[in-house]
C-alpha cells in the first residue's frame, strides 16, 4: 500500500465520496464500520500527513458547497482522527467544522437585524460563511471590483459584523463563492449559478450590450 505515493489522495478521495453520497439512507452502524475501516487504512499509512493535507482540502469545499451528508457522520470521523493523531494534528479541522456551525447562527442573526427575519438582504439572497483566519486551506485573498449591487449588501454585511466585533477584519474570500442570477430579458426566466467573478463578469451587461476585453 505504502509503495504507491497517491495511496493517500485516493483514501481521502474514497472518504469525499462517502461523506457526500456513499453514505446516503445507510444505517448508523454501517457508516461507522465504513469510517473504522478507513481509519485502520490510515494507520498503516506512511504518508499520514499526506493524507490530512488532502482531507482537509476536500472537507472545505464539503463544507462551503454544503454537500456533506451527515454533520454527524463528518463528526465521528474528526473524532477518530483525533484518538489516532492527537488534537494537534486535527485541531484545524475540528475549527473548520465549527466555524460552519457558528456561521449559520450568525447569519441567522444578520438577517433577523437586516430584513426582519427575511432571506432577502436589499433584495438579494445573501450568505456567508465565517471562516477563522489560518485553519482553512485558502489563505490567498484574489482581487475583484464587486458590482454595485452586491457591493451594498456587502457593506450593510460589514457594519453589523463590525458592531459585533469590533477588533476583527473581515476578508472576502470570492474565490470560492457563488451567485445565482436570473435573466429578465427573455419571455422565459432561466437561473444560472455562476462563480463571483463570472457574476461579476455578466453584471457589467445590466448597463450596456457591448463591451471589449479591455473594458471589462
Amino acid at each position: 500500500m505504502n509503495g504507491c505515493s497517491l495511496t493517500p489522495h485516493y483514501i481521502s478521495v474514497y472518504c469525499d465520496t462517502q461523506f457526500k453520497s456513499g453514505f446516503k439512507q445507510m444505517p448508523t452502524n454501517e457508516i461507522e464500520e465504513k469510517i473504522e475501516s478507513v481509519i485502520r487504512l490510515f494507520c498503516c499509512l506512511s504518508g499520514r500527513d499526506i493524507f490530512i493535507a488532502a482531507y482537509t482540502k476536500l472537507l472545505a469545499v464539503r463544507l462551503l458547497n454544503k454537500t456533506s451528508i451527515s454533520d454527524d457522520s463528518e463528526r465521528m470521523m474528526i473524532n477518530k482522527l483525533q484518538v489516532e493523531c492527537g488534537h494537534n494534528t486535527v485541531h484545524k479541522i475540528k475549527v473548520m467544522f465549527e466555524d460552519i456551525q457558528k456561521s449559520r447562527q450568525m447569519m441567522q442573526e444578520f438577517k433577523n437585524r437586516a430584513d426582519g427575519g427575511s432571506s432577502l438582504v436589499n433584495g438579494i439572497e445573501f450568505s456567508s460563511e465565517i471562516l477563522t483566519s489560518g485553519h482553512w486551506p485558502y489563505q490567498q485573498i484574489p482581487r475583484c471590483v464587486v458590482p454595485a449591487k452586491l457591493q451594498s449588501v456587502q457593506m450593510t454585511f460589514d457594519r453589523f459584523y463590525k458592531a459585533k466585533f469590533q477588533n476583527r477584519q473581515i476578508n472576502y474570500l470570492l474565490s470560492v463563492g457563488s451567485v445565482m442570477v436570473q435573466t429578465t430579458y427573455l419571455a422565459k426566466a432561466y437561473q444560472f449559478q455562476l462563480s463571483f467573478y463570472q457574476a461579476s463578469i455578466v453584471c457589467l451587461f445590466n448597463d450596456q450590450d457591448k463591451m471589449t476585453y479591455s473594458q471589462i
